[in-house]
């Protein structure tokens, strides 16, 4: 099956549900941030999967932003969405509001890798040699990213305070001011599409920052900031900014739905997802880091959904970790 296609069908049959048809018998809509962001991307290659193994229409509905959407989902106005763990973890904690209680995950999907970024012709290479230079701190359309750009800086020993901080609208403004040399550095998601035309655009080229320091471990980064982790990106045909191994923020990005939507329906879509990962992987690079056996990863900052916990234990890939951290969040 041409799941990418299918997937232009369903993001072309976009269509906005009321709070009483989210869980209609007939269709499902997956919420997303804007067109050409990879959320979008891979949900409309997700909508295409599932829709063709439920026999149901499955439509890909975008927004400005994950705070936008998850709001719709707790209210039960969107099925389901792609939300990163940082988000659903400030989204239950009320930082967009009301506390969203009733969220639950379905999947973790795949891991981000995202760091700060800065043009070759800057001269650094380490997050700490950051001070002094124009770093932006401030997402005004993605507030998980404030809080992470923030995150970086801290695991490298520097603050806000210690850089000239700056704010842009979102992850794309803030990659076109570091190609017109407007600033030095920004966070960004690594090699997606806007920082391969970066590397491209800017002479020299760009460079993920390395996070450096004694206090930079996943340990300090998930106590800083729930659901983030520290890893190293290796140099790779498919990046060809990366020159040497690089250390580098990461969060995992969730299926999240409602815990109020049926069990049946939230079996029924798991065993979906769960079959046509393999497939997904290979007509959308980008989630190379997602694996069957990895659809429970035990870093989610919001509880599973209870038919999700009892599909896990039917494959036994539910694990005492798994427990401990869902029990705790209830």
């Amino acid at each position: 099956m041409n799941w990418r296609r299918l997937a232009g069908l369903a993001l072309s049959g976009m269509i906005c549900l009321g709070a009483n048809s989210a869980f209609s018998a007939d269709r499902y809509t997956i919420g997303t941030n804007p067109q050409g962001t990879i959320y979008y991307t891979i949900g409309g290659g997700i909508a295409a999967a599932l829709q063709d193994a439920l026999g149901k229409q499955v439509t890909v509905q975008p927004n400005s932003g994950s705070s936008v959407y998850l709001p719709l989902i707790a209210a039960g106005e969107v099925s389901m969405g792609l939300n990163s763990s940082l988000d659903l973890g400030e989204a239950r904690a009320g930082e967009f509001g009301e506390p969203m209680t009733n969220l639950r995950v379905l999947a973790r999907v795949w891991p981000l890798h995202v760091a700060l970024v800065a043009r070759n012709d800057l001269g650094a290479t380490k997050v700490s040699e950051l001070a002094g230079k124009r770093v932006v701190t401030e997402f005004r359309a993605l507030k998980a990213m404030s809080t992470l750009s923030e995150t970086v800086l801290r695991l490298s020993g520097l603050t806000a305070e210690d850089v000239e901080a700056m704010a842009v609208a979102g992850l794309g403004p803030g990659m076109e001011q570091l190609t017109e040399n407007g600033l030095d550095a920004t966070l960004i998601a690594v090699g997606i599409p806007l920082t391969q035309q970066a590397h491209a655009s800017i002479p020299g080229g760009i460079r993920y920052l390395d996070i450096d320091g004694e206090d930079a471990t996943t340990e300090n980064a998930d106590d800083m900031f729930q659901g983030t982790y520290l890893t190293e990106v290796e140099p790779s045909a498919r990046l060809p900014e990366v020159t040497e191994p690089v250390t580098v923020a990461a969060f995992d990005v969730f299926l999240t739905v409602n815990a109020d939507m049926p069990d049946e329906d939230a079996t029924a879509i798991l065993a979906a997802l769960y079959e046509s990962l393999p497939q997904l992987k290979e007509d959308y690079p980008a989630l190379g880091g997602a694996a069957q056996d990895l659809l429970s990863a035990p870093s989610n900052t919001v509880p599973y959904h209870d038919a999700a916990v009892e599909f896990y234990k039917s494959k036994d890939m539910w694990s005492e970790q798994n427990e401990s951290r869902d029990q705790a969040m209830k």
